[in-house]
């Protein structure tokens, strides 16, 4: 039971945690990417104010030369609905009696049956592999093998549950690949960092980890121990949020966060460049309806399709007419990538059953997938195609380029 209480402690406090716009920078020479790993129950915009607040930091505490070699992103881990809907139903047949609901955590009333019957149902979703959702894990992986492959080291800030996806991660990269890889860790609900003694930060005021610890078993064991204090602590109930507890300016923890990111910075190695950056790349595919088109519209005013292949930006690969596709639509190098909006459609253009595209947009790192159902052949035109999404290229903060997508 004590490890029912243990998981379910991170994903109920998760929610009141401080951890979309999406951005990726392209065509600039770096030398780390670093990346802030949420908790859960983190919202996106909640993680951006974090790898903005460490950007800020370091750009105090660096030299100009020195901060102009990074770039900064988020490794953003979802929410886990299910769960989280199921103890709100445990929580609900308290009758909203929440102190109740601490008294049986902590041990203090005797446990219901009915209580706990639900509570080892919650057990059974709620592992460590289930707050490890799979697609956010494959998609960190791969994002960090991505950056060694372009010659980039790699440093993940990694706040509360973010440990556990920075551990998984490092254990799924190659040998030489860990080389380029370091976790600074904040908040840690794992027993280790990286598989060593590595620096790690964790405030003796931290409420959630004090509860980890106090029902013994943890996240797969329990957390590491608290090691640091602020004069005076922070004006947070929980003690638990990265930028009100352990970033607040000026105090201990923000300057062992700050100093452990860049002595990461001068310790890893500094991998061998094997890629180049990717800038973007468009595909289509769909099922056995003959002929669905991609459009899409540059920032120079060339609409690239069917009948127009060749834009001043980038090019459609072919033309596909016997169903299932892929169709792409390229840019190919930095010296043609524009500023300004790159308008992405579709036209159902020949068929007579329904049918459903996938559409995946690629702007450097950033990859967004799309299913878009189309009753018929009436959905857009050769004219008028329908508008999946516009993606937004602007200059990068320092050079460069990032990548938004607007819908």
């Amino acid at each position: 039971m004590k490890r029912i209480f243990c998981l379910l402690i991170v994903c109920l406090l998760g929610g009141m945690l401080v951890a979309e716009t999406c951005a990726a920078s392209i065509c600039e020479t770096k030398e780390a990417v670093i990346f802030f790993g949420n908790g859960v129950k983190s919202l996106k915009r909640d993680a951006r104010d974090s790898i903005a607040l460490i950007e800020k930091r370091l750009k105090a505490e660096l030299l100009p030369e020195e901060f102009k070699t990074l770039e900064f992103d988020i490794a953003y881990n979802g929410t886990h609905t299910l769960p989280l809907d199921l103890l709100e139903s445990v929580i609900q047949l308290l009758t909203g009696n929440i102190s109740k609901f601490w008294r049986y955590f902590f041990g203090l009333d005797p446990i219901p049956e009915w209580f706990a019957e639900n509570f080892i149902l919650l057990a059974g979703m709620l592992d460590e592999s289930s707050l490890l959702t799979t697609d956010s894990l494959a998609k960190h992986v791969n994002t960090y093998k991505t950056v060694i492959a372009e010659g980039k080291k790699v440093i993940l800030v990694a706040h509360s549950q973010g440990n556990l996806f920075g551990n998984q991660s490092y254990n799924l990269l190659e040998s030489r690949e860990r080389q380029s890889f370091g976790m600074v860790s904040v908040a840690n609900v794992d027993n280790n960092v990286l598989e060593a003694d590595s620096p790690y930060t964790t405030l003796k005021t931290d409420k959630v980890i004090q509860a980890l610890i106090a029902v013994q078993l943890g996240l797969p064991t329990s957390p590491m121990r608290p090691n640091t204090e602020n004069f005076p602590a922070a004006d947070n109930f929980w003690g638990h949020s990265f930028i009100d507890s352990y970033m607040v300016e000026g105090s201990i923890s923000a300057a062992q966060i700050t100093g452990d990111i860049t002595a990461a910075l001068g310790n890893l190695a500094t991998p061998y460049q094997v890629v180049e950056p990717g800038v973007i790349t468009v595909s289509l595919t769909w099922g056995p309806e003959p002929d669905v088109d991609l459009h899409v519209n540059e920032p120079n005013g060339m609409h690239v399709y069917w009948d127009n292949m060749h834009g001043l930006s980038g090019a459609l690969d072919r033309d596909d007419r016997s169903g299932w596709g892929p169709e792409h639509y390229h840019v190919a190098s930095c010296n043609t990538l524009e500023e300004g909006i790159y308008t992405i459609a579709l036209d159902y253009f020949k068929g007579s059953n329904p049918e459903v595209a996938t559409l995946q947009i690629q702007a450097g790192r950033l990859i967004r997938t799309y299913e878009i159902p189309m009753a018929s052949e009436y959905y857009g035109s050769s004219g008028s195609p329908e508008v999946v999404a516009n993606l937004l290229v602007k200059p990068g903060v320092n050079s460069g380029f990032e990548f938004e997508i607007l819908k």
